[in-house]
């Protein structure tokens, strides 16, 4: 499973690799755009240290892996002026927001839509010097590491994938009102 274009180094046991020998400010040709997806396949995250890219070099990145969908369905915060794709992650305004400092809880970008994002992409401009513990896993890795009971039991359910957020926003707030007219919720296989 080698690469000619890119190098891969796993950084852990089940999740996770970082490619270098790629500069993501420039247009990719094909055949690194197939070895970034074959390794983003396999490890599930990868990392590109070192990049210095700016927005539209972001979105143009992203828009070599498919269709860039709009930042978040409900535009909170939102979205980078010019930029819908685009949106901001800084313990400022979520601070600002809701009152302390957390991106949320768990959870999984976005999977309420009826069409998904097939991944999400995280650029880091500001790293602190401490903090940012943003976190994955592999959810294949974990199926697969089920028992056979298990694993037929979890073959057999159904999931209800909902975004209501009434636990970060007053009730009566603007992003309340379009969660209640409009929930995004869809159903389907575990």
């Amino acid at each position: 499973m080698g690469y000619k274009h890119i190098e891969v180094k796993q950084v852990a046991g089940f999740i996770g690799a970082e490619i270098s020998k790629v500069d993501l400010s420039r247009p990719l040709n094909d055949d690194e755009v197939k070895e970034i997806r074959k390794a983003l396949l396999k490890w599930k995250v990868v990392f590109f240290r070192g990049q210095n890219i700016d927005h539209a070099a972001q979105v143009e990145f992203t828009s070599r892996f498919g269709e860039v969908t709009f930042a978040h369905p409900l535009g909170e915060p939102e979205p980078v002026p010019g930029f819908p794709q685009l949106k901001p992650v800084d313990r400022r305004l979520y601070e600002k927001q809701y009152g302390f400092r957390t991106g949320g809880p768990w959870h999984t970008d976005v999977t309420a839509a009826i069409n998904p994002p097939a991944a999400s992409i995280l650029r880091a401009v500001n790293v602190p010097s401490f903090g940012g513990d943003t976190q994955w896993s592999n959810l294949v890795a974990a199926y697969e590491g089920l028992s056979a009971p298990l694993r037929a039991l979890a073959d057999t359910l159904k999931a209800e994938h909902r975004f209501n957020g009434s636990g970060y926003q007053p009730r009566n707030s603007k992003f309340a009102e379009r969660i209640a007219v409009n929930p995004p919720s869809s159903k389907g296989s575990s």
